[in-house]
C-alpha cells in the first residue's frame, strides 16, 4: 500500500519544495528520514552533507513512533485516502551524563540556579555545589531529613534560599560564599507535619505539609528581623483531606496543589478559596506548571504521568496520559524554555525525558541510578539533575 504525503517544516534552512510524494505506507522514521535527506540533497545541491542531521516526524500533532500507516489508523483512518502532511523537526539529542555527586544519605530534593546547585539530603544538611561538580559547603540547621528547597536569589557568591524539613520547620537562608558565613537564618514555625513542598511568588512563598495544610509566608519583612529569628505564617489553608504532596503558582494570585487525597485543587489567593477541584482517582505525588504554555503535569502512584489544562472552565481538562514508568512518579518538571519537553523521576530508578507529542514512549531514558529516584530538576536549560535513594545526585547536560 502506498500513501500520498507532503513534507512541511518550520525550519527555514532545511525546507524542501511543497510537492506531493508517493511513499510506502510501511515507512518508519528511518525511512522517512532517508527520503527527506534525498529531497534536501536535490534542493540544495550535492555539496551539502546532511548525514550528521537527525530529524523527528510529526503527523496529526503526534510524533511518529510506528509505521506511518499504523500511526494514521490509530488517529484517523479516513486520512489514508488523502494527502498527508508530515512535519519534520530537528531531533533532540540525548542528554549526556556529566557527573555523579555522592552524599552520605538519600538525595531528596535538588534545585539549580545559574552555576549553583542546592541539594537537600536525609543527612539533615543542605549541600551547595557548583555546576562543575565541586562541593562548596554543607550547611547544618535542620534536625531531620530535608524534603524541599527553593532558590530566592543566587549571584556572585551570595545565595538566598528556603528549605523545608521532616522537623516541621522552614528555614530562610542567606549564605555568603565569599565569607563562608550564614548572614541570616530565619525559622518559620507552624506546621505540624513534614514540609513536603515549597513554591515562591515574588515576596510570598507557600508551603505544603503532611499536616494537610498550605501556609503562606512573607519575605519582605525579613529585612527588619534579627538573625536566627522566628516568624509566623500569614495564612493557613485547610487544603486537603490527606497530606499535601506538591504545590505551584499558576499566576500571581492562583496556586495549584495536589494531595494523597487523590485531588488537584486551584486556589484563588485573593479570596483564599478553592475555585476548582479535579478528582483523579489516584494519589497525586508531584506537579509542575509550564512557564511556557501554562499546562500542568502530575506524577501519580499508579505510575502514570497526566497532563492537565487547568485554564479550561468547562469540559475535559485531562489532555494526555504518559505511560512508561513502572513505579511511583514522585517528581516531574517542565523545561523552562520548551512547550513540549519535561522530565520525570520514578521509584523504578529511571529519569525520563518526554515530549508531550509522544504519549507512549519517552524521548530518552536517563539511566545511572541504582535505587529509587526521589527528585528531578530542570531549572537551568542545559542541565538536568536527579537525586535518589542511592545517595547520588546525577548531572546530565542537555544541548
Amino acid at each position: 500500500m502506498s500513501l500520498q504525503v507532503r513534507f512541511i517544516t518550520r525550519l527555514q534552512k532545511y525546507s524542501v519544495p511543497d510537492t506531493t510524494l508517493v511513499i510506502p505506507s510501511s515507512s518508519t522514521n528511518s525511512q522517512l528520514e532517508a527520503i527527506l535527506k534525498g529531497l534536501l540533497q536535490q534542493t540544495t545541491g550535492s555539496s551539502n552533507d546532511f548525514s550528521r542531521l537527525s530529524f523527528d516526524f510529526l503527523c496529526l500533532n503526534q510524533l511518529i513512533r510506528s509505521s506511518l500507516e499504523e500511526h494514521i489508523r490509530e488517529k484517523d483512518e479516513s486520512l489514508l485516502e488523502s494527502i498527508i502532511e508530515i512535519e519534520y523537526i530537528e531531533k533532540f539529542q540525548a542528554p549526556e551524563p556529566e557527573d555523579a555527586l555522592m552524599h552520605d544519605d538519600w538525595v531528596s530534593t535538588c534545585k539549580s540556579l545559574g552555576d549553583t546547585i542546592l541539594v537537600g539530603s536525609y543527612d539533615t544538611k543542605i549541600h551547595l555545589w557548583n555546576n562543575q561538580g565541586e562541593h562548596i559547603t554543607s550547611l547544618p540547621g535542620h534536625t531531620a531529613p530535608i524534603r524541599s528547597l527553593i532558590f530566592i536569589h543566587s549571584d556572585e557568591g551570595e545565595h538566598e534560599f528556603i528549605s523545608g524539613s521532616h522537623d516541621q520547620t522552614i528555614l530562610i537562608w542567606k549564605y555568603d560564599q565569599n565569607k563562608n558565613s550564614v548572614k541570616s537564618l530565619i525559622t518559620c514555625k507552624g506546621h505540624q507535619g513534614t514540609i513536603e513542598t515549597l513554591a515562591l511568588q515574588k515576596s510570598i512563598f507557600a508551603s505544603g505539609s503532611f499536616d494537610k495544610t498550605i501556609k503562606l509566608w512573607g519575605l519582605e519583612e525579613q529585612q527588619q528581623q534579627e538573625q536566627t529569628s522566628t516568624k509566623e505564617c500569614r495564612v493557613t489553608i485547610n487544603a486537603h483531606n490527606e497530606n499535601v504532596s506538591s504545590i505551584g503558582w499558576n499566576s500571581s494570585n492562583e496556586l495549584v496543589s495536589c494531595s494523597w487525597d487523590q485531588t488537584i485543587k486551584l486556589w484563588n489567593m485573593d479570596t483564599i478559596q478553592s475555585t476548582q477541584t479535579f478528582k483523579c482517582g489516584k494519589a497525586v505525588l508531584s506537579l509542575d506548571i509550564s512557564p511556557v504554555n501554562g499546562l500542568l503535569i502530575c506524577g501519580f502512584t499508579d505510575r502514570f504521568i497526566r497532563l492537565y489544562d487547568t485554564r479550561v472552565q468547562e469540559g475535559y481538562v485531562l489532555r494526555s496520559t504518559f505511560s512508561s514508568h513502572s513505579q511511583w512518579v514522585p517528581s516531574v518538571m517542565w523545561s523552562r524554555t520548551s512547550e513540549h519537553l519535561f522530565v520525570s523521576g520514578s521509584y523504578d530508578g529511571l529519569v525520563k525525558l518526554w515530549d508531550t507529542r509522544s504519549l507512549k514512549a519517552p524521548l530518552y531514558d536517563l539511566q545511572g541510578h541504582e535505587d529509587r529516584v526521589l527528585c528531578v530538576d530542570w531549572s537551568v536549560d542545559q542541565l538536568i539533575l536527579s537525586g535518589g535513594a542511592d545517595n547520588s545526585l546525577k548531572m546530565f547536560s542537555f544541548k
